[in-house]
């Protein structure tokens, strides 16, 4: 049985425009994923501090196995979801990790 590789990870942020930005796997995925996750903090970060953050959770971004773009994938490894928390804003992600 042949073992699936990620060649790449594809990240989004939720903001108008949405942002995104791909991430080469090559030999270290878990590095790519690592980088790809602190990239979608950093740009959510970006945006609060811009727009602010409504009182109700904001799902900020996510994380897909691939390029993100016309043909992302309907499923995404995992999710940001952003939300205030005793005057902090909290950066939860939902995945299987």
């Amino acid at each position: 049985m042949a073992k699936t590789s990620i060649q790449s990870y594809g990240a989004e942020v939720h903001s108008t425009p949405p942002r995104t930005k791909t991430f080469p796997a090559g030999s270290d995925a878990a590095a790519a994923l690592r980088s790809a996750r602190r990239w979608v903090e950093d740009q959510a970060r970006d945006f609060i501090g811009k727009h602010s953050l409504p009182k109700n959770p904001w799902e900020a971004g996510a994380i897909y196995a691939g390029e993100t773009g016309k043909g992302s994938p309907a499923e995404p490894l995992a999710e940001l979801t952003v939300y205030p928390s005793q005057d902090e804003y909290v950066f939860d992600w939902d995945d299987e990790d």
